[in-house]
């Protein structure tokens, strides 16, 4: 019999508050977690996890994806009337703090950096929506971009760089993408065609996916220098979560068809594929590494969020059909650490 490799990583399922399902959304390097409860009704709060204090019930429900940065500043989108949401900064002893607008009725928060500043979009007078940048100094400002494009924003490090998506008429996507930082904006060229910009870390590394009208799409690496290094191919894989560290560890969750499904299709022509989900980390040193292996009881794991000690924060399913949020956290011994 061959020798099962050592474990890598050790599973701790989050408590939920009152027994409900949960969905964790991020973590930061001290081991927070931010997510949000649903009760009976599908109605939401957030909340805050870690080992020292458990599940704090934050208070307050929110429309949108929650972020959290190494700071315990938690930024998202909540609703402020039944038909406007507002993009927001939560902090330890203070409190929400509402963002604002451009003038418009609206707003959501994309995505934060340590030093608290806040990238997302919002809607003008006009009614027109726009990219912007907040931040305590200066408060909510349109993101600019060469020839007055619009833009979607992606991520901000720590540096104030910002990766976006410009969006051009005709509307063809992913469209051109762009690198803002306080010196101005450059593209991010070259990529290959349907290519898509997903993370960004503190060196300016990205992640890079080909779309569908890829022939055999892969999973790159965008190093420091522009340079793109191929990870591994899809081989018939849609990705649908990717995440990245200042380490250049990238984890992944990608949907595939099972593997007798797929023999289906190519000797009986069956046109209704079902798919399984599957979770990696890809590494430097080590390559990809299975995660599912490591998620004992439960199934249709998710990746949400990527630390910078390696530790990923998911959702799955466990065997009652229940929704939990999962945290793997590297065995430092393991890793040679």
């Amino acid at each position: 019999r061959l020798c099962k490799p050592p474990a890598l990583y050790r599973m701790t399922l989050l408590p939920s508050l009152d027994g409900r399902c949960t969905h964790a959304y991020r973590l930061n390097d001290r081991g927070q977690v931010i997510g949000v409860v649903y009760d009976a009704n599908g109605h939401t709060r957030s909340f805050l996890w870690d080992r020292t204090h458990g599940v704090q019930d934050l208070g307050f429900a929110n429309t949108g994806k929650l972020m959290i940065n190494n700071a315990g500043q938690v930024a998202g989108t909540m609703r402020t009337d039944p038909n406007s949401d507002e993009a927001f900064l939560w902090e330890p002893g203070k409190g929400k703090t509402l963002l604002g607008t451009l003038g418009g009725k609206s707003s959501s928060g994309y995505a934060m950096n340590n030093r608290g500043q806040i990238v997302g979009v919002s809607r003008d007078a006009n009614d027109c929506l726009h990219a912007f940048l907040w931040d305590k100094e200066t408060g909510m400002k349109k993101l600019p971009i060469p020839d007055g494009i619009r833009c979607l924003p992606q991520s901000i490090n720590d540096a104030g760089q910002i990766l976006v998506m410009a969006i051009k008429q005709p509307l063809v996507l992913p469209g051109p993408w762009f690198l803002l930082d306080p010196n101005g904006s450059k593209p991010v060229t070259p990529l290959p065609p349907d290519t898509w910009l997903y993370g960004m870390n503190a060196n300016s590394c990205m992640i890079a996916t080909e779309g569908s009208r890829s022939s055999k799409p892969h999973l790159f690496l965008r190093n420091q220098h522009g340079e793109l290094k191929p990870l591994f191919p899809y081989r018939g894989e849609f990705e649908i979560a990717t995440r990245l560290n200042d380490k250049n560890q990238i984890a992944c969750s990608l949907l595939t068809n099972r593997l007798w499904e797929s023999l289906r299709i190519r000797f009986f022509r069956r046109h209704l594929p079902s798919f399984e989900k599957r979770s990696y980390l890809w590494d430097p040193v080590r390559g990809r590494i299975p995660l599912d292996r490591y998620l004992k009881g439960i199934t249709e794991f998710h990746v949400e969020d990527l630390n910078n000690n390696g530790c990923i924060i998911g959702r799955g399913n466990r065997e009652d059909g229940s929704v939990c949020s999962v945290l793997l956290e590297p065995i430092p011994e393991r890793w040679n650490k």
